[in-house]
């Protein structure tokens, strides 16, 4: 493959696993990833990777104002998906090649949370489904936090608990659905 160009740079090749070639950008350190070499790589088995180093803990960065990227192969503008799993950043996809942009540092923020040998699932609808519930969910659970605080929060948290293995949660729950609706009323 012909060295592709990124944001007037020539990418320079780079094995960022054994059997795993993408192209570095001089400028910015970012990686591309083509869809070819991810899918040889994942071919012949991804088990030979590279460790990271001791006491790697990936920087969580917000680059959900960056603007859109082209790319290197195409010209066409990348499309963003979220990582999510504690990773606060996007990758951008091509959908001409199906090549994957990665900033400096996110190919080991993957890696440390076990993603990137299945980089091509963060793609699919459900992978950004399940991200979108857990952000959903997170929410919520930081709004009743707040609401309730988070002292009374961890006593209702603790009893959701309980209540959630006991087998008779359908009677509780009616029984405090109607008590609080005959208290409501007076």
């Amino acid at each position: 493959m012909r060295s592709p160009v990124f944001s007037d740079a020539i990418l320079e090749p780079r094995e960022i696993e054994p059997g795993l070639t993408a192209y570095e950008c001089p400028k910015s350190h970012g990686l591309w990833i083509p869809l070819a070499s991810f899918h040889a790589w994942k071919q012949h088995g991804p088990a030979a990777v590279t460790p990271l180093p001791s006491g790697y803990a990936p920087v969580p960065m917000d680059d959900s104002h960056r603007r859109a990227l082209l790319c290197p192969e195409s010209g066409q503008m990348l499309i963003r998906y979220k990582v999510g799993h504690g990773l606060n950043f996007h990758i951008d996809l091509s959908p001409v090649t199906g090549g994957v942009w990665l900033d400096q540092g996110e190919w080991e923020a993957l890696k440390s949370k076990g993603l990137h040998a299945e980089l091509n699932l963060i793609f699919t609808s459900s992978y950004q489904r399940q991200i979108r519930n857990a952000e959903y969910h997170a929410t919520l659970e930081q709004t009743f936090r707040d609401r309730i605080g988070p002292a009374d929060f961890e006593k209702v948290a603790d009893f959701k608990t309980w209540l959630a293995a006991h087998p008779k949660r359908r009677d509780i729950c009616c029984y405090l659905t109607q008590d609080n609706e005959a208290n409501a009323e007076s």
